[in-house]
């Protein structure tokens, strides 16, 4: 190990500046290549070999739905049961291998992200609707991730010695074992990939199942990792229904480890599954569960920031983050002159595709959303402030929803409590600030939230009692980066484990501690 490691920053990856035209040409050219090459063909990858499944579902372009990007084959449970045999044969060779090996494969993955850019940018435009500032964010973190996860596992290769005359004690971490990845489709790539190669560096071997609605992209990360040198036998591809394969490997006696970042129902669900199995070790859920996140604005805020910070927050990629913004909580001495202009900010988003970098209002994933929120923005009719319309001609054409202003009084209510992913959000007006962080406080969720204020009181007592794993101060609250922002929440919102920060990597290793009495009937070797 390189002494002074721990004094190295990660260089994030830059975002490209799609004001320029040769970028915006070359991402046209990108997204013209790859029609052409559609439909794309995913199927499951066990051993490094392609295995047939009778099971195919095509994969629509949200928002074009007579545009097939995908035609996905789905595992079954027979080959889920192969993929974990496999990976538990493999699992000493794989814990055997010398960190350096493992890292490099993070780092030589990194570099092919960034020589890919164009293409995945393309499909994830054409796969989940992702307008291209997002979807080159998410690249961007997709390298951070692979990056730093190999800096973070160099370092905790590196035992820590605490050596006395005649006794020698070591502590260190080994592998915990096999993890399995259940991915979500909102992250198809950045997230999908730190949740692979974080066990993946530390000596796990692994069973990717992507999110049904993204595989193609899951397919293309997996052809990376597998280029960047990844054994065969230690990662293997599964696409397939969550229900079906994903409860199936969940419950398994040779799973060690599920990384699952979804809904708070699936992961509450996991946890208590896996705590009522009889096994030989204690199965470990990491799971990410979502939010009901807020900015709290006050009267000494800069509304102009304010407005652009939550427009963004709550309707970039349509409200489907879960750290995007679903409750503003205004007090009363600035809510009506923040609600017109939110209000009129609110009309001025552009909506179309996701490929012109114009847009700022896109599809969102798939009818069965679409349907959902619609269904939502009828329940709440009454509470209606503001709505962006999208036209007729693109809800036809593609999975389009209206991007909503809500208005309510009932904190308690689905409003303040529920969680929506959607281009949904609601105002809130309060007295003054201690009743606005109350209410903050008062869902069960604690993953993001935000403050607009230039009161110094305030933003000690917001950063000191607001209930949040990430909170945000004069900015969006969306867009946590890489070290930098280490992301995840607490209460219902997750374990608490934090992606990107110097404390993840230990969600997928056991510490051990060796003490050796050195010495031999009275002599000490050392003197």
């Amino acid at each position: 190990m390189n002494s002074g490691i721990d004094s190295i920053a990660l260089k994030n990856e830059a975002i490209r500046d799609f004001t320029l035209s040769r970028e915006r040409e070359k991402l046209q050219n990108a997204v013209q290549a790859l029609r052409k090459r559609l439909p794309i063909q995913v199927s499951p990858i066990l051993s490094g070999k392609t295995v047939s499944s009778s099971e195919s579902h095509p994969v629509f372009n949200p928002a074009n739905l007579s545009e097939t990007v995908a035609k996905v084959s789905y595992a079954d449970v027979r080959l889920a049961e192969q993929a974990v045999s496999v990976c538990s044969d493999f699992a000493e060779s794989w814990q055997n291998e010398t960190q350096n090996k493992r890292s490099d494969i993070l780092r030589k993955t990194a570099q092919l992200l960034r020589k890919n850019k164009d293409e995945l940018t393309a499909l994830m435009i054409l796969e989940v609707g992702k307008g291209v500032k997002d979807a080159d964010a998410e690249i961007a973190e997709a390298i951070d991730f692979c990056e730093f996860y190999a800096q973070e596992a160099d370092k905790l290769s590196s035992p820590r010695i605490r050596n006395l005359e005649g006794e020698d004690n070591s502590f260190f971490y080994r592998p915990k074992g096999l993890t399995v990845v259940i991915a979500p489709w909102n992250f198809p790539l950045a997230i999908l990939c730190g949740m692979t190669v974080a066990p993946l560096v530390t000596g796990n071997t692994v069973i990717m199942k992507p999110a049904e609605q993204s595989s193609a992209i899951a397919s293309i990360l997996y052809g990376f990792l597998k280029e960047a040198g990844t054994p065969d036998k230690a990662l293997q591809f599964l696409p397939g229904k969550g229900e079906e394969i994903g409860s199936y490997l969940v419950k398994h006696p040779k799973v060690h480890t599920i990384n699952f970042t979804g809904s708070r129902a699936v992961g509450l669900q996991m946890i208590r599954e896996t705590a009522a199995l009889e096994l030989k070790f204690i199965k470990r859920v990491v799971a990410e569960m979502g939010g009901k996140n807020a900015i709290i604005v006050d009267e000494d805020a800069d509304l102009d920031e304010a407005v652009a910070g939550s427009i963004q927050s709550a309707f970039g990629f349509q409200g489907q983050k879960c750290s995007a913004l679903s409750r503003l909580i205004v007090l009363e001495s600035c809510y009506e002159l923040f609600k017109k202009r939110f209000s009129e900010a609110l009309l001025s988003l552009k909506p179309g595709p996701p490929e012109d970098p114009s847009s700022k209002i896109g599809p969102v994933i798939d009818s069965e959303s679409k349907t959902r929120i619609e269904n939502l923005s009828k329940k709440f009719a009454p509470n209606l402030l503001q709505k962006l319309e999208i036209s007729a001609d693109l809800k036809e054409k593609g999975n389009y929803v209206d991007a909503i202003l809500l208005e309510s009084k009932e904190f308690d209510s689905d409003l303040g409590q529920a969680e929506f992913f959607a281009p949904i959000v609601t105002l809130f007006k309060v007295r003054n600030f201690e009743e606005a962080i109350r209410k903050a406080n008062e869902v069960d969720y604690a993953l993001t939230g935000g403050l607009y204020s230039r009161n110094p009181k305030n933003i000690s007592l917001a950063k000191r009692l607001l209930e949040v794993g990430n909170l945000y101060i004069n900015r969006g609250i969306t867009g946590a980066i890489v070290d930098r922002q280490p992301f995840g929440g607490f209460k219902l919102s997750g374990v608490g484990a934090k992606a990107g920060g110097p404390d993840y990597l230990k969600q997928f290793v056991e510490p051990v501690t060796v003490t050796e009495n050195t010495m031999r009937r009275g002599f000490i070797p050392e003197l």
